[in-house]
């Protein structure tokens, strides 16, 4: 058993049908294909319990065409194709049929001529007193043959379901990058923005057909050509992961146009997928997929990069080493995401020494560099508050083979009137340009 959804776009260019519209609409079926000049077939019997039954389909079918400029579409839906082409075009109130046991009923009282191929016969089926699909049906089919043409009896066959009816489906490019040329300057970013929805929602149905997911993306906006030609404005779209949703997209790109200073007026754009990588298979279990939170945790870092910039959203890159100002480094999110093979060594030699380390305490926050910190008498002063040592030493002598010589450093535990607490050392022996003394490196929370 089939169910098809027909969408006539009367309103729109054949250009526009084809293939933006059948692009954005494999998110939805990989069977689509164009009909006529201004009609797009679907076969959704499989999408029917992927995307909640056929109201809701048919509800996110209208909001991609609306994001394509599409606003004035005509559903119609039957079990067979024709069928559902004849209720989107022939109809006052395009009809959703889901049985063919009413099919009949539905079919029989539009006019006989609402069959492509019946076209060129009207006058002569209104001649014979043949009004009706109804009365066409029952007519001898070996006389309606002979006087028509063998394609009316076809296409009744094809819109009753007595005969099936084969199409060509569409077939998605091998890479995806589509431009769009405007019909006039657009020198704001909400209007660049509305386009580039346009060009994302056929970039996901291009991934939705090939099962695959990406996360680089590169958009291009084209300026005037001629005497004041330049070059295009570049924007690169990185996600942490890889994506395939239209809202997973366009969230990040809103920020990024937010900031963005047009150089000039846009008159084209041109929207380009990276490398699509295959998309891993959905969850059917009872209980949500572990990993749910951590794509939910990588879309708000996307956002937060978009905003802020890629290089203010960091996150801590421990490395094996004794000095804490060389183990207490970071790097940006987005190089995190997708580690080069230099970062793998450091990171598990990190991993093999945590258990030696555990024992001892560590701030939280550790200044970039330590902080010089006045004497009262043998106690050192932070802010004009003598500390008081609670805790330590904890020696720490390392560096002996580096040219910045060795450091002979004993750390302690320090803590002010007030309660705070302070994580500071004392340099034994002079070290380059610094002199023995206290030195504050970090704050307890």
């Amino acid at each position: 058993m089939s169910l098809w959804i027909s969408l006539y776009l009367p309103s729109c260019p054949p250009a526009a049908t084809s293939p933006e519209a059948a692009l954005a609409l494999l998110q939805y079926t990989p069977n689509v294909a164009c009909f006529g000049e201004h009609s797009i077939l679907l076969e959704v019997q499989a999408s029917l319990s992927l995307f909640n039954g056929a109201p809701n389909l048919c509800r996110l079918i209208r909001g991609s065409l609306r994001k394509l400029g599409i606003c004035h579409a005509r559903l119609g839906m039957a079990p067979t194709a024709l069928a559902a082409w004849l209720f989107a075009v022939r109809t006052a109130r395009p009809v959703r049929l889901l049985g063919a046991g009413r099919l009949p009923w539905r079919l029989d009282p539009l006019p006989a001529f609402s069959l492509p191929s019946a076209q060129p016969y009207r006058d002569w089926l209104e001649g014979i007193g043949c009004l009706s699909l109804g009365q066409l049906r029952r007519l001898p089919r070996k006389g309606l043959q002979q006087r028509s043409s063998p394609q009316v009896v076809q296409e009744l066959d094809f819109a009753y379901g007595l005969a099936e009816q084969h199409f060509t489906w569409f077939q998605p490019p091998s890479r995806f990058a589509r431009r769009h040329e405007l019909i006039e300057r657009l020198e704001h970013t909400h209007a660049i923005l509305a386009i580039a929805r346009r060009l994302i929602e056929q970039l996901c149905g291009w991934l939705q057909s090939r099962q695959e997911a990406c996360g680089e993306l590169t958009l291009l906006l084209h300026h005037e050509k001629g005497r004041h030609a330049r070059p295009p404005s570049r924007m690169a779209l990185r996600l942490s992961e890889d994506a395939w949703r239209p809202e997973d997209f366009t969230q990040v790109l809103a920020e990024q146009l937010h900031g963005l200073q047009l150089p000039a007026p846009v008159i084209a754009m041109e929207l380009a997928a990276g490398r699509s990588r295959p998309r891993n298979p959905a969850n059917a279990g009872l209980f949500p997929e572990p990993g749910q939170w951590q794509r939910q945790e990588s879309r708000l870092l996307d956002l937060l990069q978009a905003r802020l910039g890629p290089d203010r959203v960091l996150q801590p890159a421990p490395c094996a080493h004794y000095m804490p100002e060389q183990a207490n480094l970071w790097q940006s999110v987005q190089a995190a995401a997708r580690p080069g093979p230099g970062l793998a060594a450091p990171a598990q030699a990190c991993r093999s020494a945590a258990p030696r380390l555990a024992a001892q305490a560590r701030p939280f926050w550790l200044l970039p560099t330590p902080r010089a910190l006045a004497m009262e008498g043998d106690r050192p002063v932070h802010e004009g508050r003598a500390l008081r040592l609670v805790h330590g030493p904890e020696r720490l002598e390392t560096g002996w083979w580096s040219p910045h010589g060795h450091e002979k450093r004993d750390y302690f535990v320090a803590q002010d009137p007030q309660g705070a607490r302070y994580w500071l050392y004392r340099l034994r022996e002079p070290r380059g340009t610094q002199e023995a003394g206290w030195f504050l490196h970090g704050f307890f929370s």
